[in-house]
């Protein structure tokens, strides 16, 4: 976060005209100074993540730096974690490189300055000084006194705390406790030398320096801090800064501590900062003003003193709408029982293929969830989703009677006659008289399919809808909505609201609609939010949908390929990723008019997809605002199974019955694809255990650390190329390119070449003055190592000339020493890393076993984890010798695979065999029917070089000829050899193959 904000900062100062200067301070309010720009203070989740951020250079938030100093702190935190690194240097050295699960919580008082000696004070007075002090992997130390514990040198390194520092835990460092600190688990902690402080633990990987940015992996968690006057934190997964009283990273060439109070303002928006910069003192701008609770009458009264004489209120969320003067606001930000304010702003619509890959298909067939449901099958019934949308057609053929309200949100819109209520309109037959994407939407959850005979029928036909029509997406809108759900929900049953909508702002915690969503849950409501659709590449994703408490949903193709614009997160950040992802290109759903040509239209409808009959009730369109429903219905049917689950618990259930997409990370998709038909069963018969295969993850080693480039700046005039050279190191999956430049009218193409000077990717949208600034990104996908050249030009030429900021982010992977696969072919060495970072083949310990035979079971779970087949689990076990949950969830879901059982030869109510070896002619048909190739079976014959040909039954023949000519099976010389077993590096070869099509 701070590299990026500091970037933002420069810019500001360097590209921006002179302006009059604001300082907005964590619980003080806004200040007016007479220096240039804004600067924020102490203030939680200024510009995290967002679909751009603001001049985001570095994917994931935004920077204030300055002379006063950095502050991060709040009550409610600011976190930035992924493994995509935060990188802060200043004039005395200090760099924040990224860190694998450090957390500075809550502390009262954590100074770190400088390091040229070690000073330990105790609560008696005694001083010791040491050159180094070592600890490694204690049961536990803790270092306490009355008066605190000093660390101190001649630059001065204080951690102070009456409570002292214990030392517990194996999986990072966390700094935490109201008064005192508590470093938290590594494989051992050193702390050395009288110019420096080292924390290292087990060997892994060597350290590198990568273009001036430390990249250090010694430790599994990633940690170094070293310099005589710097510390260092470099490389893995995040750091969260968070805590009541608050932590601030202040001053130039220092860190130091803060108690800045929990009241008072804790959030501001950054669009609405430097609006209010911009305009002249007598200017109104509108404001969402958030209180830290109910809104009170003193509360309006402290507003009316201010001037502001009315505005919209809300029945239920703390929140006031208004409109002031830039003097009105700031008084407002000083008031302190405001928690953060925020402008308006317009949310964007994240604008089947078919459900099958869901499993929707199989919820209504499956006897078990029809047996439980007095042999019907769920619907949704007695379920309301509200779609918080541009309204719904009550009057299309598949909406009739599934609409159990119909809502237009109108409210006054700060009109200052009085602090008064939005005005719902209800009863409308139908709010979506412009756009058509809430019926789009609200048929996708469930429609009934009339006007197709079922075949575009929504996946919970038997909920009802509530449609509240936010008309153009006004923020103000959007909020009137869920206050509505809020006063509401009890009368109409009301346990979900879909959210297709986005905003390009950043996530910030005390941001309106999220503090409206957090409330929603908490009365038990689920939100589902869609991903976004400003993908690839990292930081892209909708800041409504970071939310932890969330839903959120990515889309892809109807073969379960990401969707290209389906928005991402960060690389190993626990909170910047989808939930999960579903279908979302050229989707069919209701047209809300005939005559309506938007989402979709007349004209843009697939007519592949939709006959002539179909067009006029019809349409099809793309966006992750068609998957979210589509996990909307899925949850509407969890809670026909049983209506006491939580949204925690849904969330929980929806992820872990997800079905593995190993060719993707969790920043892309999350936990994978929408299985309908297993979150069911599970929500249904729990004892079932469905997911359970998922601890088995923990046996794989591999590591991923991000990192980026320091930003470098070249002025490129019209008619000239500027360069940029960024080195990609060995190892490295996913390489971005990013160039970004200030305010003005210029813009800029930029293409990146690989080292041998072959374009491998070009970027050149038109980019629109606003307060994003403008940029060009080119992601790579496990690029070849070596240095690249990003190249940026005016586009056509034209323009003026303009200084331009470039960077690189590397994602890399970092592998487990094995110790059995010295001596493999290049080859086998690729396709063993390649299995590791897709958990399709796991190490036993530190070793492979390559040549090992593979088990029946674990065949099954492999296969399980490549994502060929979704989860599954019977009532009772189909197998007499496979009866623990975990194995029988494999086993289990691949003989119940849609495209037949794989496991050619095991029969139901016999015996599986787990322990006996997969011979080459199970593995061959199971690759083929996993890899969906069955009905090429029949039209693909044997060579007449396989000598033993004809000993292979005649049915399976073609089975091993597609398997042979896919390269998922090898012949040993000129035999198949059916009997014999592969091995875990046969298997690792061969599910590559198939995970990579």
């Amino acid at each position: 976060m701070k590299r990026a904000l500091t970037i933002f900062v420069f810019l500001i100062s360097t590209i921006q005209p002179v302006l009059a200067g604001l300082v907005i301070t964590r619980s003080s309010g806004i200040a007016l100074t007479g220096a240039d720009g804004v600067q924020f203070v102490g203030l939680s989740g200024i510009a995290l993540t967002g679909a751009d951020g603001i001049n985001s250079y570095l994917t994931n938030g935004i920077a204030l730096t300055g002379a006063d100093g950095i502050a991060l702190t709040g009550a409610n935190a600011i976190a930035h974690a992924g493994a995509d690194g935060v990188s802060y240097t200043g004039p005395n050295g200090i760099t924040l490189t990224g860190a694998d699960g450090i957390a500075l919580t809550g502390a009262d008082g954590i100074t770190l300055t400088g390091a040229d000696g070690i000073s330990l004070t105790g609560a008696d007075g005694q001083n010791y000084v040491a050159d180094s002090v070592i600890v490694r992997r204690p049961d536990g130390i803790a270092l306490t006194g009355a008066d605190g514990i000093t660390l101190t040198g001649v630059d001065g390194v204080s951690l102070i705390g009456p409570q002292g520092m214990q030392q517990v835990g194996l999986n990072g460092i966390t700094l935490t406790g109201a008064d005192g600190i508590t470093l938290t688990g590594a494989d051992g902690i050193t702390l050395t030398g009288a110019d420096g402080i080292t924390l290292t633990g087990a060997d892994w990987i060597t350290g590198v320096s990568t273009n001036g940015v430390i990249f250090d992996l010694t430790n599994p968690t990633g940690i170094t801090l070293t310099g005589a006057d710097g510390i260092a934190i470099s490389i893995a997964d995040g750091i969260a800064l968070t805590g009541a009283d608050g932590i601030t990273l202040t001053g130039v060439d220092g860190i130091l501590p803060n108690n800045l109070s929990a009241l008072g303002l804790q959030g501001f928006d950054g669009e609405l900062a430097l609006a209010l910069d911009r305009v002249t003192d007598d200017s109104t701008l509108n404001a969402v003003v958030v209180f830290h609770k109910n809104v009170t009458e003193s509360d309006l009264d402290a507003l009316r003193g201010i001037g502001i004489l009315g505005g919209t209120r809300f029945r239920r969320l703390p929140i006031i709408y208004v409109s002031g003067t830039k003097q009105q606001i700031v008084a407002i930000s000083r008031l302190p029982n405001v928690r953060s304010i925020f402008g308006n702003r317009t949310l964007q619509l994240n604008v089947d293929p078919y459900f099958a890959k869901t499993g929707v298909d199989r919820v209504p067939a499956d006897n078990d969830l029809r047996s439980n449901n007095s042999s019907l099958p769920y619907t949704g019934r007695n379920v309301s989703v509200a779609v918080l949308d541009t309204g719904i057609n009550g009057l299309h053929p598949d909406l009739t009677n599934r609409v159990r309200k119909n809502v237009r949100l109108v409210d006054l819109q700060s009109v200052p006659l009085g602090f008064s209520y939005p005005i719902p309109v209800e009863g409308l037959p139908t709010t979506d008289l412009v756009s058509g994407h809430g019926t789009f939407v609200g048929g996708i959850i469930a429609g009934s399919g009339a006007a197709s005979n079922g075949k575009f029928a929504g996946v919970a036909p038997g909920a009802s809808l509530v449609g509240l029509s936010a008309g153009d997406l006004n923020l103000t809108h959007i909020l009137s909505g869920f206050d509505y759900i809020l006063e509401n929900a009890e009368a109409d049953n009301i346990r979900v609201v879909n959210c297709s909508f986005s905003s390009p702002s950043a996530f910030d915690v005390n941001d309106p609609v999220n503090i409206a969503t957090k409330l929603l849950t908490e009365s038990g409501i689920n939100v589902v939010v869609s991903a976004g659709n400003t993908g690839p590449g990292n930081g892209t994703l909708n800041p409504y949908a970071a939310a932890p408490w969330v839903v959120s949903v990515g889309a892809t193709d109807r073969n379960g390929i990401l969707a290209n614009f389906s928005s991402r997160g960060n690389f190993g950040s626990e909170l910047q990723h989808p939930t999960l992802v579903a279908p979302g290109v050229n989707v069919a759903g209701p047209r809300s008019l005939a005559s309506l040509t938007s989402v979709g239209g007349v004209l843009g409808a697939d007519t592949s997809r939709l006959n002539l009959l179909e067009l006029p009730f019809y349409t099809t369109a793309s966006g992750t605002s068609f998957s979210a429903p589509q996990v909307s219905g899925a949850i509407a049917l969890m809670l026909e199974a049983d209506p006491d689950l939580t949204p925690a618990q849904i969330k929980v259930i929806l992820s872990a019955t997800a079905t593995p997409m190993p060719k993707y990370f969790l920043h892309e998709v999350g936990a994978g694809m929408l299985n309908a038909h297993a979150a069911v069963l599970a929500a249904a018969f729990p004892e079932r255990r469905l997911g359970i295969f998922r601890s088995t993850l923990s046996r794989n080693a591999v590591k991923f650390g991000t990192y980026s480039s320091l930003p470098s700046q070249v002025t490129i005039a019209p008619g000239t190329t500027g360069t940029f050279p960024f080195p990609v190191p060995a190892h490295t999956l996913q390489a971005t390119f990013t160039t970004a430049w200030g305010f003005g009218l210029n813009d800029f193409g930029m293409v990146v070449r690989n080292p041998s000077g072959s374009i491998v990717g070009e970027s050149n949208y038109l980019n629109l003055p606003g307060l994003t600034g403008r940029r060009e990104k080119v992601v790579l996908q496990s690029p070849n190592a070596g240095t690249y050249q990003s190249q940026v030009r005016h586009t056509a030429n034209l323009g003026t000339t303009q200084a331009v900021t470039g960077y690189s982010e590397i994602t890399q992977v970092g592998y487990p020493e094995l110790l059995d696969i010295s001596g493999l072919s290049a080859s086998s060495m690729s396709n063993i890393q390649s299995s590791l970072v897709k958990n399709l083949v796991l190490p036993e310990g530190r070793r492979f076993k390559p040549t090992h035979l593979v088990p029946r079971g674990e065949f099954a779970a492999a296969i399980l984890r490549s994502g060929s087949v979704p989860q599954y689990m019977y009532g009772q076990s189909i197998f007499t010798d496979v009866q623990y949950a975990a194995d029988r969830n494999a086993v289990e879901s691949v003989q119940a695979a849609p495209q037949g059982k794989l496991i050619y030869d095991a029969q139901s109510g016999n015996r599986f065999y787990p322990h006996s070896p997969t011979t080459k002619l199970a593995a061959s048909i199971a690759y083929v029917r996993a890899a969906g190739l069955e009905s090429t079976t029949s039209t693909t014959f044997l060579s007449l070089g396989v000598i033993d040909g004809l000993s292979i039954p005649l049915q399976w023949r073609g089975h091993v000829a597609v398997a042979l000519k896919q390269g998922f099976i090898t012949l040993d010389g000129n035999r198949f050899n059916q009997s014999r077993a592969i091995t875990r590096l046969e298997l690792a070869t061969s599910l590559n193959k198939i995970v990579s099509r």
